[in-house]
């Protein structure tokens, strides 16, 4: 039962709320606090706890700063807890609707600039906010009346007086709506009271106060750039995360989150905390850390490294008891006298699965010659297919069957793969005839490889399955199988890939897996299923599950962006996830943001112009350095086309070829040069800036030669994957290019239909 009738808050109280880090999302305990003070819970020790003096009264409550004295004129805010309820909302959504009511009114004292979710309807004293990404046609809205009782305040008590008083889908009776005063007039009589100074108490406030004041979230803020160097990180770590952490290495975890959520290095501190813990207790242990590319695999090195070497007590000797490598390396060193290095089609994952997309780019070639023969076979749909869509389309949707369906799930056996269960989103297959016709191509992929002498991932992980799953191993097990075992962007791996995770552990009845996952960005396999992934690593009992909602990467405008385009994914595709839908960022400690912005310009030369006119103006602006600003790209001859408008021009760049690439980063720092690459090779990092070039319709979603629906669906599936990991590369601003006469690219038409991104037309 609610305690109080009115909050009322002052303005250096507010300024101390929204600085405090730990008050910005669910994800720390902390903020539980926060929700007790704003529904009318709160008491002096909850208040204290936040470095704030608390003044109660008969029907209500004042928040004020432990500092702070007596002034005849203050800015204030007051809650009429009668009339609004944060309650009726979820703990995650009520912290974003404080954070955004109490930002507001910081911005409207000290008069200035207020972003799309804030609104001042024509004609009238009110201010509406709108605190959530908004996705449907009635969305929550708070009210607030910026002329409470005016002329008895104007004299009385000088200063900037706002009224929260409705919170809820309802906009009310609109701009002539009467609304409460009786508890606004308490909450200003404690306010401004001189007694509410000097009776407060300091003696427990000092003990608080300090960690709070000095909170900025510019340099604190939760990323692995704050972390590195650290020497203490496990501070600077959410509630949520330590959760993660410290969750026991031999059962399942799961920590689930969006980009920029800090997902990376909770699984690098997850193994250095527990390795700790087994060598204090002089025992050994042996973990293995999955990452889907060898630039990744540097990457977390990297992170083990400096963590090892800046966190007070901690051994530089722990690293000999992890094993960092991509699955394709586990699988080669299982293969040590079978196969070679030369033998596989590339050493890294990654580039072995693009090599594996050209072959099957001839292939799909040489098969269109002599398709016309097989039209009496095929059902109608997969000949049309075949004849009308772009060759490098059907070999994107052959790899996903082949490595998803023929070997991922019927172990390359026709018997088993005309039956087996097909995603919804792969190629159109409808009868027994085509699935036999498919089988066919995928025989003649593996001939070429046969004549090649090579192995796709595929192969190696299936030749290294057939090792683990032998009496040899099973004897070996024991003693060289892995205490616990951390996949990394587990959502990048196909079922196949991940089959043979569970024979590396040391016991086969256990399930020390720990894994990080972002399903929007997910293309290992686009029908992932959790029960499917559990199956395949072998994940029988309950697994503990951290699903992370604050992203502390991106600034809100950029994280808004994000949900629009994951909503709208989210509409179409049943399993596309939408993983920032609550509590939706972590605020930095700038009150104006920049919105993204969409700029359609007259002509595709002028695209690559544009892009490095935004980057020398976000440059300036930001007064960043150029690695800190990406530019990116969405297709090959984009990109080609840009690299070499570059060239011409004597731009000053570094191209990224290869996913998380954190060296090429590093030499683009040294030389001051920018960055150029593609989306696919984003993942893993961050910039502070990224201009995205060749966003428009007929490009994003590739659907200019995509004539099926299957092909038209599985492209708009990657169209907004790609787009959403692009998005949330940036710290604070994201500017999007794309040709006018083209149009607005329709993964976009949800953000521009809700105002989350500026359409500039040139």
């Amino acid at each position: 039962m609610r305690n109080a009738n009115f909050i009322g808050v002052t303005e250096e109280a507010t300024k101390i709320i929204i600085s405090n880090r730990e008050l910005q999302s669910s994800d720390f305990m902390l903020s539980q606090n926060l929700t007790k003070l704003f529904t009318g819970l709160a008491d002096k020790v909850v208040t204290e706890e936040l470095g704030l003096s608390f003044i109660e009264s008969k029907s209500g409550y004042v928040i004020i700063s432990p500092q702070e004295k007596f002034s005849s004129e203050k800015n204030t805010l007051t809650i009429d807890l009668e009339w609004m309820d944060f309650n009726s909302v979820n703990e995650s959504l009520s912290i974003t609707a404080i954070q955004k009511t109490l930002r507001f009114c910081v911005k409207y004292w000290a008069n200035l600039g207020f972003n799309n979710n804030e609104y001042f309807p024509p004609s009238s004293s009110k201010a509406i906010i709108f605190p959530f990404p908004m996705n449907s046609a009635s969305p929550y809205r708070i009210t607030l009346e910026r002329q409470p009782s005016e002329k008895r305040l104007s004299k009385r008590y000088p200063g900037k007086h706002l009224l929260a008083y409705r919170f809820g889908t309802s906009g009310g009776d609109g701009i002539r709506e009467e609304y409460p005063t009786t508890n606004f007039n308490k909450s200003i009589d404690l306010l401004f009271s001189f007694d509410t100074y000097v009776s407060k108490s300091a003696s427990k406030i000092s003990q608080h106060q300090p960690a709070f004041l000095t909170t900025d979230l510019t340099t604190e803020r939760i990323d692995t750039s704050s972390i590195l160097g650290f020497t203490d990180p496990f501070k600077k770590l959410s509630s949520k995360q330590l959760a993660f952490i410290k969750t026991v290495y031999d059962e399942p975890a799961r920590i689930e989150g969006p980009a920029g959520s800090g997902k990376t290095i909770c699984m690098v501190m997850k193994m250095l905390y527990w390795l700790k813990e087994i060598t204090d207790n002089d025992k050994k242990a042996k973990f293995l850390f999955i990452a889907p590319s060898t630039e990744m695999i540097n990457n977390v090195k990297y992170f083990f490294e400096v963590l090892i070497g800046s966190i007070e007590n901690y051994s530089k000797n722990l690293l000999d008891y992890v094993e960092i490598k991509t699955l394709q390396d586990v699988c080669t060193d299982f293969l040590k006298q079978d196969i070679h290095a030369t033998e596989l089609l590339d050493e890294d994952t990654f580039e072995s699965k693009n090599v594996q997309l050209l072959h099957l780019v001839e292939l799909v070639s040489a098969e269109k010659e002599t398709v016309d023969s097989c039209k009496g076979f095929l059902s109608p749909e997969l000949y049309q297919f075949f004849v009308k869509e772009d060759d490098f389309h059907i070999a994107e949707m052959l790899r996903h069957e082949i490595s998803v369906v023929i070997k991922g799930r019927s172990d390359e056996d026709f018997d088993v793969y005309k039956d087996a269960g097909r995603p919804s989103y792969g190629l159109p297959i409808t009868t027994l005839n085509d699935r036999s016709y498919i089988f066919n191509i995928y025989k003649k992929y593996s001939e070429i490889l046969n004549n090649l002498s090579l192995f796709d991932v595929d192969d190696v992980a299936i030749s290294a399955l057939s090792k683990l799953d032998s009496p040899i191993w099973r004897r070996r097990r024991k003693t060289e199988g892995y205490d616990a075992i951390f996949i990394d962007e587990v959502h990048l791996f196909n079922m196949n890939e991940l089959s043979l995770v569970h024979y590396l552990t040391k016991e086969s009845n256990l399930s020390p897996i720990s894994y990080a996952i972002d399903l929007s960005q997910a293309l290992g396999d686009i029908a992932w299923n959790d029960n499917e992934f559990n199956s395949s690593v072998g994940i029988k009992n309950p697994t503990e599950e951290v699903v992370l909602s604050a992203v502390f990467r991106s600034s809100p405008s950029i994280t808004d962006l994000a949900f629009s385009i994951t909503s709208h994914g989210a509409n179409i595709f049943t399993n596309f996830d939408n993983p920032i839908s609550e509590s939706p960022y972590v605020y930095g400690d700038e009150l104006e943001e920049d919105i993204p912005k969409y700029y359609l310009v007259d002509s595709q030369t002028n695209l690559y112009q544009k892009a490095f006119d935004l980057a020398d103006g976000i440059k300036e602006n930001l007064k960043a350095k150029k690695h800190q600003v990406a530019i990116i790209y969405f297709d090959r001859f984009t990109y080609s086309e840009g690299v070499s408008f570059a060239n011409e021009n004597k731009k000053r760049f570094v191209e990224i070829t290869k996913r998380g690439d954190l060296s090429t980063v590093s030499q683009a720092e040294k030389s001051s040069l920018y960055i150029l690459t593609m989306a696919d090779f984003v993942g893993g990092l961050e910039f502070e800036a990224v201009v995205l070039v060749g966003v428009d319709k007929g490009r994003i979603p590739d659907v200019a030669k995509a004539n099926s629906t299957a092909t038209k669906m599985f492209q708009n599936y990657i169209a907004h994957n790609r787009l959403y990991v692009s998005v949330t590369r940036a710290k604070k601003i994201v500017n999007i290019i794309g040709e006018s006469i083209r149009g607005e690219s329709e993964v976009l038409e949800h953000a521009i239909k809700t105002n989350k991104i500026e359409v500039i037309k040139n």
